[in-house]
């Protein structure tokens, strides 16, 4: 796990009232983090589309609401962790910044800036520890896809050519090979022709009538 002493984070900030938010921003920058203030939504998304940051902070003056509309864009549509900066602590605040995804509430006197970069970093941390825990998850579960269609297909040349598990295994890579095929693609493709096999063979079948047999005769033979 990358520690907090090397890894650089890209963290931007909004807010209407920059003073605050720049001296967060210098505060982090002197601790190595690249750190940039946007008061305008509109000049922050166009930073997010430039270059992807790894925290958005929404700075919130006393009295003002955050806007959860931009935080909800960029957890959920962009995947982009957020936290609420506050300038007093508000119990309904915090349960609203939670219930609209936010990585945490960070609430208090502005004197006490210094304070606060622990409490960013750390939460920047975990969020780092989130995304590699459902990226492992997403290739678990990926590997055992792949192992189950693997194994189906397998399932299937022992049934049809009667063969052991591995002579099995051995022949689906043999024709992977042969074919110059990822051994997956090879199964997925044997396992979808012999789907389409079967649901040909679920068909109804038509027994064909004079009349057919008559429209498929030659002229030859009608004439006869």
């Amino acid at each position: 796990m990358t520690s907090q002493r090397t890894k650089s984070w890209r963290i931007l900030i909004t807010a209407s009232d920059t003073s605050v938010a720049t001296g967060l921003a210098d505060l982090l920058l002197e601790r190595g983090h690249h750190a940039a203030v946007h008061a305008d939504p509109t000049d922050l998304m166009a930073a997010v589309s430039a270059e992807m940051p790894d925290l958005v902070m929404l700075c919130v003056a006393a009295g003002a609401e955050p806007d959860y509309a931009l935080g909800a864009t960029l957890s959920g549509m962009l995947e982009i962790p957020f936290i609420v900066f506050a300038a007093q602590w508000d119990e309904r605040g915090a349960a609203a910044a939670a219930e609209h995804g936010a990585l945490a509430f960070i609430a208090g006197s502005y004197p006490t800036l210094p304070q606060c970069v622990p409490v960013i970093l750390g939460a920047l941390q975990r969020s780092a520890e989130v995304r590699e825990l459902r990226a492992r998850l997403v290739r678990m579960s990926e590997a055992l896809e792949r192992s189950r269609t693997i194994s189906m297909a397998c399932g299937v040349l022992m049934e049809r050519l009667h063969l052991s598990r591995q002579d099995a295994f051995e022949t689906l890579r043999a024709a992977a090979r042969a074919r110059r095929m990822r051994l997956l693609d090879s199964a997925a493709g044997m396992l979808t022709a012999l789907e389409a096999i079967n649901e040909l063979g679920s068909l109804p079948r038509r027994t064909v009538s004079e009349p057919d047999c008559d429209r498929v005769r030659s002229p030859a033979a009608k004439s006869r």
